[in-house]
Formats: C-alpha cells, structure tokens, sequence
C-alpha cells in the first residue's frame, strides 16, 4: 500500500488539482490511501471529500488549528494503525508546488531497496520557480549549514518535504512520544536527523524536481521568524545535547 500523506491548511483550490494529478498519474488506485489532514480550514476542505476522486481518502479535521508538525502527527499515527511494514508512505506540501508526476520515480527508487527518497532542489536537474530571492538565499544557507553539521552520503536537501519513506522507518519515531511537539516547518528537517542517528545501514537517494511556487494559489502559511529559530535550534541542539 502507498500512503500520500497530505497536511492541509486552507488549501480547497490547491488540494483538487493535486486530486486530479494523483489521479493520473497512479494506474492501479487500489493501492492507493490519500491520508488528508484538515488543520482546521476555514475554506471547504471538507467538501472535497464528498465527491468520487478514483482513490480512497481517509479524512482527519483538527478541531484547533495545530501547525504542520502536529497535522504531519496525526497523519502518521493514523498511517501507523493501518500500515504493513513493507508499505511506502509519501509526504509532500498540499499547496501544489510539488510534482505529483515524480511519485511513480520515488516509488521505483524504494523499490529498488532504498530507504528513503528526497526530492531534492540541490541535485543537477533540479529548479525552483517563483521563489522570492532571500527565501532561495535562506534554502541555500539551511542547505550547508545542515551538510557541515551532519553530513551524509548523497544528501544535500534537508528541509525539503516531498519524500518517500520505508514505513518501517518511520515507525521507530513513535517511541518518543514528545517527538512532533513544539515544532513546525522544521520537521522535515527533524525526521531526516533521526533517521541518519537511529536507522543503521540508512539507504538514501535524492531526485531531481521543479519546485513550482508559482503554480500555488494563495498566501504561504510559513512563519519565517519561528522557522529560523526552529531550524537553528534544531540544528545545535541536536549537534550538541
């Protein structure tokens, strides 16, 4: 089973061109679960789930609006209860700057015996459209601070969201219970420095995409200030604690 891991905050518009693209690009949908984390919209999210898209969809609304690391919590804890160990789950923005048509290239790298799969905006091939320049500056700058710090084989994008994991990797952060709490944007960032730390022989490849900030519809949900300091606290905690 595949598991498409989608945390959305006010997103209706954005949400039902990634339907369509989902759509077109998984032949077989049976094995195929849309997890949709609803963190407490005020647009029609909801509605979205009313209408035949051609996949399953398993709906989640929070009642308070919680942030991304939260809304990625529930998400994953539900995947849990429902997940085998050799099933794939995928994480990606809902705001539709992320390629669905990457995803049958991500699955074949896991199934070539990879552990996980980064779309990286940092490999030969890769481009970023619509990006304002001091936020570029602010993704390079996390890029090498991240490489000196913690440097792996093959991994240049930290921060990136749009990967594909091993479920039985991402099973092991559960037994932190306080794993997802106070924090934000930075949680990619987050599960990629466990993953590196606490799964031995960690097996990881990074693709080439375009990121297409462009092609999103509304305001971006990043709160700047909080995410430096989230990622710098991140970044030396965790190098020096």
């Amino acid at each position: 089973m595949i598991f498409i891991l989608l945390p959305a905050y006010n997103e209706s518009k954005n949400l039902k061109i990634i339907f369509k693209k989902i759509k077109k690009y998984f032949r077989n949908k049976s094995e195929l679960k849309v997890i949709l984390v609803d963190d407490c919209s005020k647009d029609n999210t909801k509605d979205l789930i009313k209408k035949d898209h051609g996949f399953k969809i398993v709906y989640l609304k929070h009642k308070n609006n919680m942030g991304l690391s939260i809304t990625m919590e529930t998400g994953l804890k539900k995947i849990k209860k429902i997940a085998k160990k050799n099933d794939y789950v995928i994480t990606l923005d809902s705001d539709n700057t992320h390629p669905i048509s990457l995803m049958p290239k991500m699955i074949k790298k896991l199934n070539e015996g990879n552990d996980i799969v980064i779309a990286s905006r940092f490999v030969q091939g890769s481009k970023v459209n619509g990006l304002v320049y001091w936020r570029s500056l602010m993704s390079i700058w996390a890029k090498y601070i991240f490489k000196i710090m913690y440097p792996f084989k093959n991994l240049s994008d930290y921060t990136c969201n749009y990967r594909a994991y091993r479920f039985d990797c991402l099973s092991k952060i559960f037994k932190n219970k306080k794993f997802f709490k106070n924090e934000d944007f930075n949680i990619a960032a987050k599960i990629l420095l466990f993953l590196i730390k606490n799964k031995k022989n960690l097996k990881l490849v990074e693709l080439p995409f375009t990121l297409s900030y462009d092609y999103k519809i509304g305001q971006s949900k990043m709160n700047i200030l909080k995410t430096i300091f989230l990622t710098l606290r991140l970044i030396f905690l965790k190098k020096f604690s």
